[in-house]
């Protein structure tokens, strides 16, 4: 299965309302073809929001250093010398410097590419699926299918670009509840929460999301169970055994 191919498939699994965004980060300075580039319109774009911008217009969106606008997310992408803790603290998100921040090595990665995984040319080395909790209850039923468990460190900050991206290029399945920049720069509904994984798992996600609970006849959405008499108020019995057939 290819990325491509398995984005539809989660989409359809899943009813999700905008589709997964893969992600790639490189080494070279490279751009993909026809990826809108937002400094070649005089345009800085935090993470979350260049995320954003794919998951709502289905477009590739690569990031250099002259289009980033978040100061944490340029410390955590490993763009400049920082202390995101530092600036947490100035923004009174904490109280002290005790956030662990998941960082990427300094200076490894020129480009930072995010495209909606449906039609996205360039193979993506973790992918972000954004649903209701409904929908993320699935995916770690999809990956808990093949044993083990969902860990995730939540703090709701950095949330898309740091708590659940990080791990997810690291190789790790993990979830995050975001924060303000995902609410405010990126479109975020209050309900959506996000699932993030490396790439290697989609053949593994796929299997879970068609087999967990299809002998208890679960899947997505969940069919209530409406086999049983309801019980009225007492009123409505009573008057109801005053009815005469007709």
């Amino acid at each position: 299965m290819e990325w491509k191919e398995f984005g539809n498939e989660v989409v359809k699994l899943l009813k999700l309302r905008t589709p997964p965004i893969g992600v790639h980060f490189s080494e070279n300075d490279e751009i993909p073809d026809k990826a809108f580039v937002p400094s070649k319109y005089g345009l800085q774009m935090a993470v979350c929001q260049a995320i954003g911008f794919s998951r709502f217009t289905g477009r590739t969106i690569a990031l250099r250093y002259e289009d980033f606008a978040c100061p944490p997310a340029m410390v955590i992408y490993g763009l400049v010398d920082g202390d995101v803790e530092e600036i947490l603290v100035k923004a009174e998100w904490i109280k002290h410097g005790s956030y662990d921040a998941k960082k990427l090595p300094k200076g490894k990665y020129k480009t930072f590419v995010f495209g909606d995984l449906t039609n996205m040319d360039l193979k993506p080395q973790a992918i972000l699926i954004f649903g209701n909790p409904a929908q993320i209850g699935r995916l770690i039923q999809a990956t808990t299918y093949h044993g083990g468990s969902v860990k995730a460190e939540l703090t709701a900050k950095t949330a898309s670009c740091g708590e659940a991206l990080i791990p997810a290029i690291n190789g790790e399945v993990t979830i995050a509840v975001p924060g303000a920049g995902d609410r405010v720069f990126a479109g975020l509904d209050e309900d959506e929460m996000i699932f993030s994984m490396p790439y290697e798992w989609m053949e593994r996600i796929i299997e879970g999301l068609r087999n967990a609970g299809r002998g208890a006849n679960v899947s997505y959405p969940v069919i209530p169970f409406l086999f049983f008499t309801p019980r009225f108020p007492k009123m409505y019995r009573e008057v109801q055994k005053e009815f005469k057939r007709v």
